[in-house]
């Protein structure tokens, strides 16, 4: 769970000070309300994010009548870009911290977005593991290619093996058809194939 930061660090990191709690819905700025599961007290401070006009997004601090802005986040340079705060309590929002995206929006008058924080360690290890699912995408395809083309080269050897035994089946049946006329020369003239194979008698083209 991240944890506030001292005043000096967050004047030196754009941190505003903590809010008790953190909307999760559009909400009426006035009043005492329960905001995140949590009863508001006169004097809370609120981080307002979920608002249907962004223009009325930022940190208040509240009242019986109407909210008002914290003091240290009514300004453009006070809701830059950058600017984190943290969540004390809620049955959502406990614990997290929130960050302004809007670069240096006009109060008032611009959209002021709010996102939560992600930490530049995570960041780094969301990088990293996006880097790792490239790179194994890339050794996925190329096994891919690899198995097509040995799956290729299998089809073509058969293929040609195929082609061999067609050659030798018909070189055979050559043979019995040559084998099969010279028998019937040999018959022709009166000579049994044994009686011209022993005297040696060839085929007369």
């Amino acid at each position: 769970m991240a944890r506030p930061a001292t005043a000096a660090v967050r004047l030196l990191t754009g941190e505003r000070e903590p809010v008790r709690l953190a909307t999760t819905a559009n909400t009426l700025l006035r009043g005492l309300q329960t905001i995140d599961g949590v009863p508001c007290e006169v004097g809370d401070r609120v981080l307002v994010k979920d608002q249907a006009d962004q223009r009325q997004n930022g940190i208040y601090t509240v009242s019986e009548g109407e909210w008002f802005r914290a003091a240290d986040a009514r300004t453009a340079r006070t809701l830059q870009k950058g600017t984190t705060v943290h969540t004390q309590v809620g049955s959502v929002n406990a614990g997290r911290v929130f960050e302004f995206s809007a670069d240096e929006p006009l109060v008032g008058s611009d959209a002021i977005t709010i996102a939560p924080s992600v930490p530049p360690d995570i960041s780094e290890v969301v990088d990293e593991v996006e880097s790792l699912r490239d790179e194994a995408q890339v050794l996925k395809d190329a096994t891919e290619a690899s198995a097509g083309q040995a799956a290729a080269s299998a089809a073509s050897s058969i293929a040609n093996a195929g082609q061999t035994a067609a050659d030798v089946a018909t070189t055979a049946a050559n043979l019995a058809s040559a084998q099969a006329a010279r028998d019937a020369s040999l018959y022709g003239k009166g000579i049994f194939p044994t009686t011209a194979a022993a005297i040696g008698f060839g085929v007369r083209r």
